[in-house]
């Protein structure tokens, strides 16, 4: 796979969609762009993030509508996000979403990340640059927030609402059709893009939300991500910790030893692709926990051998840190 970022292109097919409302044809901004205008038929194409993005400004141009971003996001559907937006449908807390989309927001693009952080009784969805990182046009970061906003909201209902979101680009004159189409107040001439909600809130549970349906969407954006990710250093560190796990002996030096890498080499590595040794083991353990349980098919003392903690107090203890429930809650 090349380094330049891709993105999925059944995301045009809203965009499509209001082109026609305004009596413009797609097909011939697409080829003006360099792109295939039949590539968003086809559900698991890609195309290059800098062609996209010039047709988006194309489009945008085209229609004269500073609104056209929000006007796009409103015409989603949660197939447009591929796996990711049965994910989110299915979870079981605004968290365990936000969660999906950290996770898998690489299967709707590779041109950069979103991370979920905790900053005082807020979570927080951020946005993080890649190294060869394409400039986004103002239109798609309206389109994606509404798309995301949206999908929250048909998650969770009030629940999925954000506190507000911070958009990385200048005030337009009228706010107020942004405060109407995401739901929330909006920051502007924001430095990332980002996502805030109330910590407490996204941990209640969802009434609706299907554990089976959303471990099967995650094994599909596993299964899809397998074949457009280059291999990391992460995913085989991952691949090692899931490995040694049972073991109980899940050490850095180890893990570095068998890549043949000293530590302070793959900490280095880690940290440009993003993350750590420790993060990888939280989430290579949170992810097995959440699988088990739903499961239901081991015992909390068999888990917490499978996922190589000394003891189940230990599991507990860090399964509530990522679920804000203990095990036994958590349980079917």
């Amino acid at each position: 796979m090349t380094d330049s970022p891709t993105t999925l292109a059944v995301t045009l097919v809203p965009m499509q969609q209001v082109l026609a409302d305004y009596g413009l044809d797609f097909r011939v901004l697409a080829l003006r762009a360099g792109i295939d205008p039949d590539l968003p038929s086809r559900p698991d194409a890609r195309g290059s993030v800098h062609r996209l993005q010039k047709l988006w400004r194309l489009a945008s141009d085209a229609s004269g509508d500073p609104l056209f971003g929000l006007r796009v996001g409103q015409r989603a559907r949660p197939a447009v996000f591929h796996a990711l937006g049965l994910g989110i449908m299915s979870s079981g807390t605004v968290l365990s979403a936000l969660r999906r989309v950290e996770r898998y927001s690489r299967l709707l693009s590779t041109n950069g990340r979103l991370v979920v952080l905790e900053r005082d009784d807020l979570l927080i969805l951020e946005g993080r640059r890649a190294e060869n990182q394409v400039e986004i046009s103002v239109a798609a970061f309206d389109a994606f927030a509404v798309m995301l906003c949206r999908l929250l909201r048909l998650c969770a209902g009030p629940l999925g609402v954000p506190q507000y979101v911070c958009l990385p680009h200048a005030a337009p004159p009228d706010v107020a059709p942004f405060i109407e189409c995401l739901g929330c107040p909006v920051q502007f001439d924001s430095p990332v893009l980002a996502f805030a909600f109330d910590a407490k809130v996204a941990r209640q549970p969802v009434l609706s939300g299907n554990p089976g349906l959303a471990a099967e969407a995650d094994r599909m954006a596993e299964r899809y991500l397998e074949q457009i990710v280059p291999d990391t250093v992460a995913a085989r560190v991952r691949a090692l910790i899931l490995q040694a796990m049972p073991s109980g002996e899940i050490e850095q030096v180890d893990i570095a030893r068998s890549l043949n890498r000293s530590t302070s080499t793959l900490q280095r590595r880690l940290r440009s692709e993003g993350t750590s040794f420790h993060k990888l083991l939280s989430e290579a353990r949170r992810d097995r926990a959440l699988e088990y349980l739903r499961t239901g098919e081991h015992s909390l003392a068999d888990i917490t051998f499978l996922l190589g903690f000394a003891d189940q107090s230990n599991f507990t203890r860090a399964f509530r840190r990522w679920t804000g429930k203990t095990p036994r809650e958590f349980r079917p």
